[in-house]
């Protein structure tokens, strides 16, 4: 990423991340399966909370389903869920971040303001995978 180039994610943003799952980290893998959505959780100045975005964790514990509109509003999939028992931690922008384009951009859609505050609740408590 060259500085300057796009905006800085903020907490609600949807982005492309190769997403380490706690059990594949207690596995010893360093590097997750695929790419996929997550939404950022929170923010401290280039320190980044992120928590995976799934289409199979309806009515899974530790996951808060998206509303249909919610879920459309962001750009996912109707149906998926946020995974809010665990998130990754990262400094901006790390090695798993995935631009969207050739034009830097890494925002792909945004959960509304009043969802993002109850996934920012729910994400109290939440188990730490640090992917520095």
């Amino acid at each position: 990423m060259t500085s300057g180039t796009t905006e800085l994610p903020k907490p609600g943003h949807v982005l492309r991340y190769v997403y380490l799952f706690a059990e594949e980290a207690a596995r010893g893998r360093d590097k997750g399966v695929k790419e996929r959505f997550v939404v950022v959780g929170g923010v401290l100045g280039r320190r980044y909370r992120v928590a995976a975005i799934t289409t199979k964790g309806e009515g899974r514990e530790g996951t808060l389903l998206l509303p249909a509109p919610v879920a459309t509003a962001a750009g996912v999939t109707v149906g998926s869920s946020i995974v809010v028992s665990e998130f990754n931690r990262f400094t901006w922008p790390g090695f798993d971040i995935r631009p969207l384009s050739k034009d830097a951009s890494y925002i792909a859609g945004r959960l509304p303001p009043g969802f993002t505050n109850t996934m920012i609740d729910a994400l109290i408590g939440a188990t730490p995978v640090d992917r520095d």
